[in-house]
């Protein structure tokens, strides 16, 4: 693959917030590799913390067959030179848009390069699946090749738990679905066992540990965070008494109450009471729950990044802008609960482009930086090119402007009164042949249909669905045996611009 890049404000894809953070580097938790190291220092994270991770993880992993570089990794595990890269994600089915595999593959190669820039620690890549949430809605669909694929099924409860037999109808379509999805799904009871496999089938080779929180073991590591959000509203209180608001609704209550078969909001009255249901709680009761059952709170997005951070020897997190943006808004959370703050590291921002596309942008003449134009630009960027010239009126509208400059400075001499007029004169001038200008290239549009219709279906491989690539196509549509190893060479999440990667 050829790469090019192209800076992050260029591509008018990202928000303000996000291009603030990108470009200033005074905060500890911006992406630099000072600021890694400055983390790793100052981590403390037991053996017997590391002990407890190593065997949940362990058992997750039971009747599955893994890598040698995954079998390594869980071992170094409990070493305390060793650290984590981790990135998260729901639990889409197919994988979902091409940015949950530009993420994953973010984490492998940052962990990748340190390690070999600092072999006296060990980096490793973490998926975190986010098993227990439980909007299906925005996973039970994916795009590929102008379709899309539905899975039609119910859930109320935590996605991860969802049973496998109705997905098997995705699997009957006539779509080229790699092996590793047909064995996953095939040979899985559950969803989170499906995406385990064939994760780890992607990616098992660079050693990538995928966790699932959705654990009575690892919960049991923050039963003082759950006790102290359920019963004093902590969380809630140090939202209301800061100078600066979270990015997402921080609840009185920031932990769900769940079971196999549904995940729902805890509701303080005169008892704990849990929505959509007939449960209820004393105070004595939800602690005893607490203490004997934590598998049954499951945190929110708030709660889920300080989890994180307790159970895993953490130094970055690698996210999408909503996720960057929101975990500086919770920094203030860490540090009342001592829990340490990782880096927050972008992940690498990619568009694809096959041999064909790369063809059609050639032929029309096309440049990086048109590809990210509204679909009106850039055809009347390609009509300006493959057009009569002598009809685009820039350099008489040059001309134009310098004869009245000349004339607004002579009047401004003899009669200041003038200078305004002229220029105003000048614009008008400016505008008409702007107009006429106009209307010719959309008459020429009118004739060179052949032209706009290339535009129109490069533009809908670059936005499919009127969302950038990344954001709506699936794996499926540019997978082959080579594609994993292709990002793997090309990816830098430190590199902190938008890349695009040439097939």
């Amino acid at each position: 693959m050829r790469k090019e890049k192209i800076s992050f404000k260029e591509t008018g894809n990202f928000s303000k917030k996000f291009l603030d953070f990108v470009s200033g580097d005074s905060d500890s938790y911006f992406p630099s590799e000072k600021n890694i190291l400055s983390v790793l220092e100052n981590l403390n994270f037991s053996l017997e913390d590391r002990a407890r991770l190593c065997d949940d993880l362990k058992s997750q992993y039971k009747g599955i067959e893994v890598s040698e570089s995954v079998n390594k990794n869980l071992e170094l595990l409990k070493s305390e030179n060793t650290y984590t890269i981790t990135t998260g994600h729901q639990l889409n089915i197919f994988t979902g848009p091409m940015y949950v595999i530009y993420k994953i593959v973010s984490a492998i190669k940052l962990a990748a390069n340190l390690s070999k820039k600092y072999p006296e620690n060990n980096f490793i890549p973490v998926y975190w699946m986010a098993s227990e949430d439980h909007d299906f809605e925005e996973i039970q669909s994916f795009h590929t090749r102008g379709e899309t694929y539905k899975w039609d099924i119910e859930s109320k409860g935590p996605v991860g738990n969802l049973k496998l037999e109705s997905i098997k109808s995705i699997l009957e379509e006539d779509i080229d679905i790699p092996d590793f999805f047909m064995e996953a799904y095939q040979n899985s009871k559950s969803l989170s066992e499906a995406v385990r496999k064939y994760m780890n089938s992607l990616f098992g080779k660079f050693g990538l540990i995928i966790i699932d929180p959705n654990s009575k073991n690892l919960k049991s590591s923050i039963t003082d965070i759950i006790e102290d959000d359920i019963i004093n509203n902590s969380i809630e209180k140090i939202e209301k008494s800061s100078d600066s608001s979270s990015e997402v609704y921080v609840r009185k209550i920031n932990f769900f109450f769940q079971k196999s078969d549904f995940r729902e909001r805890i509701e303080k009255s005169d008892t704990y009471n849990i929505l959509s249901s007939e449960l209820s709680f004393t105070e004595e009761e939800i602690k005893n729950k607490i203490q004997l059952s934590p598998e049954s709170f499951s945190p929110n997005v708030i709660t889920r990044c300080l989890y994180q951070q307790r159970i895993l020897p953490n130094i970055c997190y690698v996210g999408g802008p909503a996720e960057i943006i929101y975990w500086t808004s919770f920094k203030k959370f860490f540090s009342h609960y001592k829990v340490p703050y990782p880096v927050l590291v972008p992940r690498d921002f990619i568009l694809l482009l096959t041999t064909k596309a790369q063809k059609k942008i050639e032929k029309l003449k096309l440049s990086t930086a048109d590809l990210f134009l509204d679909k009106d630009k850039i055809e009347n960027k390609v009509m300006s090119v493959h057009t009569d010239d002598s009809k685009n009126f820039s350099r008489e509208i040059k001309e134009v402007q310098k004869i009245l400059e000349g004339l607004s400075e002579k009047f401004g001499i003899e009669d200041s009164t003038m200078k305004p007029h002229v220029l105003a004169t000048a614009k008008n001038i400016e505008k008409r042949l702007l107009q006429i200008q106009r209307r010719y290239i959309n008459k020429q549009k009118e004739n060179s249909k052949f032209l706009i219709d290339k535009v129109g279906s490069l533009f809908n491989f670059i936005n499919p669905g009127n969302s950038i690539q990344e954001r709506r196509e699936n794996i499926i549509s540019f997978y082959d045996s080579e594609l994993i190893d292709n990002l793997f060479q090309n990816l830098d999440p430190l590199d902190l611009n938008f890349k695009i990667l040439k097939k």
